[in-house]
C-alpha cells in the first residue's frame, strides 16, 4: 500500500471516491479539485482512500501547538477491509513529529471504529434551546454591527482573544470560517460593541421558521457581551419562538446564563475526536501548578516519538519532561486514554479515571491529576469554507 500526497489531476478519483463513500452526487461539471492537501493510499497503483489534511493553530493552556484536522475520510467500499486508512493514519502518526503537528482532530462516523486508531472523544457538545418568552428579563441591546467582510481583521482579532479563553479553539486568520454575504446566503454573523466602541462578541446565526433562530458560533469576551448579544437576539421572538445555541458544553458563557431559565433543554450532539501525536510537547505545553510536583507516565503508543516512560517534574507553573527507557511509574496510558487526560479537560481524579479503559493506576497518582483539572475545552472548528 503506498501512502502519498495525491496529485492536482488525480483530485477527480478522490472526489468520486468520497461521492461513492458517503452516498453523494458528484458533479463531473463542478467536482474537479480540493482546496485542500490529500494524503491518499493507493492499492497498486489504484487511489483507494484518502483524507483532506487541515493545520490550525490551536490553544492549549495558553500555548500555541501546531495541530492537524483529518477530514472527509474515505475509501472505496468494494476495497474495504485492506488497511488503506489505517495506512493513511499511520502515515500521519510517524511523520507528525517533523512535521510540528502535536495533536489532530476528527469528526469521528464511529468513535468504536476510530480509538483503534489511537482517537478519543474530546467533547460532547450540546445544543441548549429556550424559548424567547423565557429571557424577556435579558434587556434589548442594540449595539451591534452586521459583519460585511469589511471587518475581517477585527472579527479574526475578536475571535483569537476569545481562543484564548477556552483549551483547543483554533485560531482564525482569514475569511472562510465567516459568512461576508449575509443576505445572499440568509447566514449572519453580528459583532457586538463595548461602551467604548470596542468588539467583544459576536454571535453566527440563520433562522429556521417558524419555529427556531439557530445560533452556529458565539464567542464572548465577557458577560456583558453574552447578556448584550442574547438581548439583541431577542429582536427575532416575533418571527421564531425558541433560541438555539450550538456547540455547548456544562459550564460554557451561555450554559451558565441560562442555568437559572426556565425552559431550558439540552440535545447532546456528540463533539469531535482527538489523538496525541507529540506527547512530551503537549505535557511541556501544560501549565502546572504553584505547589512542586513529579508523576510518570507509561505511554502504550505504537509511534516512537509517544511510546515509554515519561516523567514529568514541576513547580512555578512549568515542568521539565523527560524519557526514559524502564522502570517505575504511576499509571499507564493507551493512545486514547491519553487523549482522554491530557486534551479533554474533563479534571478527572483517581477515582473516576479508574473507568476509563487503556488507563491502569499504580497509585493514586496525585501530581498527575492536580496538573490536570477541569478546563474550559471546546474544539468546534468547521473543516469548510463557508
Amino acid at each position: 500500500m503506498e501512502v502519498r500526497l495525491i496529485k492536482p489531476e488525480e483530485a477527480v478519483d478522490y472526489l468520486k471516491i468520497s461521492a461513492a463513500s458517503f452516498i453523494w452526487k458528484f458533479n463531473k461539471d463542478e467536482d474537479k479539485e480540493v482546496e485542500m492537501p490529500v494524503l491518499g493510499a493507493f492499492d497498486n497503483g489504484r487511489l483507494v482512500a484518502g483524507t483532506e489534511l487541515f493545520d490550525f493553530k490551536c490553544n492549549y493552556c495558553g500555548n500555541l501547538i501546531n495541530t492537524l484536522v483529518l477530514s472527509g475520510v474515505c475509501s472505496l467500499p468494494e476495497a474495504r477491509g485492506k488497511g488503506a486508512v489505517r495506512a493513511i493514519f499511520d502515515q500521519v502518526g510517524r511523520t507528525a513529529v517533523e512535521n510540528g503537528i502535536v495533536a489532530g482532530f476528527l469528526s469521528p462516523f464511529s468513535i468504536q471504529y476510530y480509538e483503534k486508531l489511537g482517537f478519543a472523544n474530546l467533547s460532547r457538545l450540546f445544543s441548549i434551546s429556550v424559548p424567547f418568552q423565557n429571557l424577556a428579563h435579558i434587556p434589548h441591546d442594540n449595539n451591534v454591527e452586521l459583519y460585511t467582510g469589511a471587518q475581517l481583521e477585527e472579527l479574526c482579532e475578536l475571535h483569537n482573544k476569545c481562543a484564548y479563553k477556552e483549551n483547543l479553539v483554533t485560531l482564525r486568520e482569514d475569511e472562510k470560517h465567516f459568512c461576508s454575504k449575509p443576505l445572499e446566503e440568509a447566514d449572519y454573523t453580528y459583532i457586538h460593541r463595548n461602551p467604548k466602541g470596542e468588539a467583544d462578541g459576536y454571535a453566527r446565526f440563520n433562522v429556521k421558521r417558524p419555529d427556531e433562530l439557530i445560533v452556529e458560533e458565539m464567542f464572548v469576551l465577557t458577560p456583558d457581551a453574552l447578556k448584550g448579544l442574547v438581548g439583541f437576539l431577542r429582536n427575532y421572538d416575533g418571527i421564531v419562538k425558541t433560541l438555539v445555541v450550538k456547540k455547548q458544553y456544562p459550564g460554557s458563557p451561555f450554559a451558565c446564563l441560562t442555568d437559572r431559565v426556565d425552559g431550558v433543554a439540552y440535545e447532546c450532539k456528540g463533539g469531535y475526536a482527538g489523538r496525541i501525536y507529540d506527547l512530551k510537547k503537549l505535557l511541556e505545553n501544560n501549565v502546572y501548578p504553584e505547589k512542586h510536583g513529579r508523576f510518570s507516565i507509561l505511554s502504550l503508543d505504537k509511534y516512537e516519538q509517544n511510546k515509554g516512560l515519561f516523567d514529568v517534574e514541576y513547580q512555578d507553573g512549568k515542568a521539565t519532561v523527560c524519557r526514559r527507557a524502564d522502570g517505575d511509574y504511576d499509571l499507564s496510558l493507551t493512545p486514547p486514554a491519553a487523549a482522554r487526560l491530557l486534551l479533554a479537560g474533563e479534571g478527572h481524579t483517581a477515582q473516576t479515571a479508574v473507568y476509563i479503559d487503556g488507563v491502569e493506576l499504580k497509585n493514586d497518582a496525585d501530581d498527575f491529576f492536580r496538573a490536570f483539572p477541569h478546563r474550559a475545552t471546546r474544539f468546534v472548528d468547521s473543516f469548510w469554507s463557508i
